[in-house]
């Protein structure tokens, strides 16, 4: 039997790891959406038919004498108009190219800091997992769970205790709660050291 403690923690670890796979989840569907930006961006940079409307008020150029001081083409505003156009498609371009880079990064973070919650999820047995999915991912009160399920209250609170249970005893065998106290002192000891700084 574990006692409050232990049962806070091992619900903080359960918590997380359904609420980090939403986060993914999303993240996902945002680096979807920037991928089919890039694509479109791609498309337009590459188009001979412009993407935008070009500026219909700017003057003609004279082309009385053809190339600067410094030997080079003179630009009709209309030229520079359309530069400035894909120049814009260029940029907005790599700045998606790095918001992808970026994304895929941080996906990849937290998929990682989800290994070893997923682990010991996956040892479970298919009703325990369901039993978490509906509590923790799709939110169900312990009733609503029961009912679901078929089962009595009584029943549902003795399997949450249970897989709560085996789920700390695996975790603590293997120094996963000790890792997040030796982090948490970590954090702290950093904490301190950069308050000295400013005192």
């Amino acid at each position: 039997m574990i006692n409050k403690k232990e049962l806070a923690e091992v619900k903080k670890k359960i918590e997380q790891y359904y609420y980090t796979e939403k986060v993914i989840v999303w993240k996902n569907e945002k680096l979807e959406r920037l991928r089919k930006r890039l694509q479109e961006i791609d498309n337009d940079r590459n188009s001979a038919i412009l993407p935008v409307s070009l500026n219909t008020d700017l003057q003609a150029v004279k082309y009385d004498g053809i190339g600067s001081k410094s030997g080079a083409l003179s630009q009709s505003p209309m030229e520079r108009n359309i530069e400035a156009i894909y120049n814009s498609l260029e940029s907005a371009y790599c700045r998606t190219q790095n918001e992808i880079v970026g994304l895929k990064m941080e996906i990849q973070k937290l998929e990682d800091g989800q290994e070893e919650t997923a682990f010991y999820i996956h040892m479970l047995n298919e009703e325990s997992k369901k039993i978490l999915e509906y509590k923790y991912k799709y939110k169900k009160s312990v009733t609503q769970v029961a009912f679901l399920l078929h089962l009595s209250k009584l029943t549902m609170c003795r399997s949450f205790q249970e897989i709560y249970e085996w789920l700390y005893k695996m975790m603590e065998y293997n120094g996963v709660f000790e890792k997040n106290v030796k982090q948490n002192e970590t954090k702290l000891q950093q904490n301190e050291t950069k308050l000295g700084l400013f005192l």
